[in-house]
C-alpha cells in the first residue's frame, strides 16, 4: 500500500472488519469504522471492543485512540484514502453467497464518491462469487457515483482467509494475499 495512503475506512465492524480496522490502527493508520448499529459505533468510540476476539485487548492498546467509528459511509468515505468492506455475505442453499449486503454498502459508499474530488481505492475484502466485484459490485459503484472506476475510484478484491478465534493473527501474519484488481492504480 502506498505510504501516503494513511486514512482507512471499514464499512462493517463484526467479527472480521473490527479486528482488520484495528490491525490497520496498530499500523499507524488513522482508521475510521462504520457500522448500522449505534451501539457497536458507541462502543467503538469509548475504546473498547464491539466483538469478542482472541487477542483483541492486547491490539486495542497498540491503536492510540487511530480508531474511531461513524453510522454514516459517505462521511468515512470523504475523510479517508481507501475503503474495505468488510459486511455479510450469507451463503444460499446452493452454496452461492449473496451481494445484497455489499452492494447495500456500495450504494452508499457511491454517496461519498460522488461528492469526493480526488481518487479513492474500494476494497472488497467480504467473500463473494467470481465475477461479481467486475460485474454487479462495480456496476454498482459507478451507476450511484456516477464516476468510472479506474478513474475516479478504483476497485481491488481482497478475500481474507482467516478463521474465527486467530483472525488478528491471520491478519498480521498472512500465509498468502490474493488481490484481484480493477486496474494497475488501484492494484
Amino acid at each position: 500500500m502506498d505510504n501516503k495512503l494513511r486514512r482507512i475506512s471499514v464499512i462493517g465492524l463484526g467479527k472480521l472488519g473490527y479486528p482488520l480496522a484495528g490491525c490497520f490502527a496498530a499500523k499507524g493508520y488513522e482508521v475510521i469504522g462504520v457500522d448500522l448499529d449505534p451501539r457497536t459505533v458507541e462502543t467503538v468510540n469509548l475504546g473498547q471492543s464491539p466483538i469478542i476476539e482472541s487477542g483483541v485487548q492486547d491490539l486495542l492498546l497498540k491503536t492510540e485512540g487511530r480508531i474511531r467509528a461513524v453510522l454514516d459511509p459517505r462521511d468515512a468515505v470523504l475523510d479517508s484514502d481507501i475503503t474495505l468492506v468488510v459486511v455479510p455475505t450469507p451463503s444460499g442453499d446452493d452454496g452461492t453467497f449473496s451481494n445484497q449486503h455489499v452492494l447495500k454498502a456500495c450504494e452508499a459508499i457511491a454517496g461519498g464518491l460522488a461528492d469526493k474530488s480526488t481518487y479513492h481505492l474500494v476494497a472488497l475484502v467480504s467473500t463473494v462469487m467470481p465475477g461479481s466485484p467486475g460485474g454487479g459490485i462495480r456496476s454498482k459503484l459507478e451507476q450511484a457515483s456516477g464516476k468510472n472506476c479506474g478513474e475516479g475510484f478504483g476497485l481491488c478484491y481482497v478475500p481474507s482467509f482467516v478463521a474465527l478465534g486467530s483472525v488478528i493473527r491471520d491478519f498480521m501474519r498472512p500465509d498468502y494475499l490474493l488481490i484481484g484488481e480493477s486496474d494497475a492504480k488501484a492494484g
